[in-house]
């Protein structure tokens, strides 16, 4: 058993080149009065041609013995055309159901024949690849991907920081400040937010702390308590003392030196 490729040639051209431009354009758009317009980007300035038509037609022959003489058998896998090569996979373009039904007629595994097929198939497609990698086709392409990628890029960086999509109301596809005047506001009110969010937190953190201050209560060691009220505190302390023990809150113990310090100041 063994794999033939055949070069054949297409009747019509593959229409379906790459995109010559790659464009940023505004999307105008306006909510409850407020402007809310963005930018995009889409590919125009039509499609590169695709002049060459060949194509590669790949089966699957085997030859075997009847009535003393040797005869052949071949089995069709899929054609793919020269672009095709580059762009899809035998999976695309339906070989992978037809090597599975040669692999039960033939009672043979799968990966046989795609060992036999790629054997073939991968020497072709990397002279193909190569010869297409020189063209201006792949050369703008591949330009555009790279401007797509680090737009990607400091999108997801810019909307970090400002919030999920922030980034295209003020910058488009190239990275090109496009709103300048609208960017320096929402940048100031970004940063007015944040201040107001550290003063409330700090302001919290504050009054949470003097809520909390246990000065008031806290005495000279000669305690004051009575020695029922000094029993009180001795079981308090030890009810506390179990949920603050640094083996059960894996802290630097900090809460347990405090909890002891209140002990000392009570008297108990």
């Amino acid at each position: 058993m063994y794999c033939v490729i055949q070069e054949i040639e297409l009747k019509k051209e593959n229409t379906y080149g790459a995109s010559k431009e790659l464009e940023a354009y505004k999307i105008n758009l306006s909510m409850r009065g407020q402007d809310m317009s963005s930018y995009s980007y889409g590919y125009t300035g039509g499609k590169f041609e695709r002049p060459i038509k060949k194509a590669y037609k790949i089966s699957i022959h085997k030859s075997y013995r009847e009535n003393g003489k040797v005869k052949k058998k071949q089995w069709s896998i899929c054609t793919m055309s020269y672009y095709d090569l580059m762009e899809f996979s035998l999976y695309d373009c339906g070989g992978a159901s037809r090597i599975e039904r040669l692999s039960e007629e033939l009672n043979v595994d799968q990966e046989t024949i795609y060992n036999l097929i790629y054997s073939k198939l991968d020497p072709l497609v990397e002279r193909i690849e190569a010869e297409f990698n020189q063209t201006e086709e792949y050369k703008i392409h591949q330009g555009h991907r790279q401007t797509i990628d680090k737009y990607l890029k400091d999108k997801k960086e810019f909307e970090s920081i400002y919030g999920l999509d922030t980034y295209d109301y003020y910058y488009d596809v190239f990275g090109v400040l496009r709103e300048k005047e609208k960017f320096e506001v929402f940048k100031k009110q970004y940063e007015a937010a944040q201040e107001q969010k550290r003063s409330y937190y700090e302001n919290y953190q504050s009054n949470h702390n003097s809520n909390y201050d246990f000065s008031g209560y806290l005495n000279t060691k000669q305690s004051n308590y009575t020695d029922k009220e000094k029993e009180y505190l001795k079981k308090i302390y030890r009810a506390a003392a179990g949920k603050f023990h640094p083996d059960i809150v894996k802290d630097d113990g900090e809460g347990m030196k405090f909890l002891n310090d209140l002990k000392d100041k009570w008297g108990v």
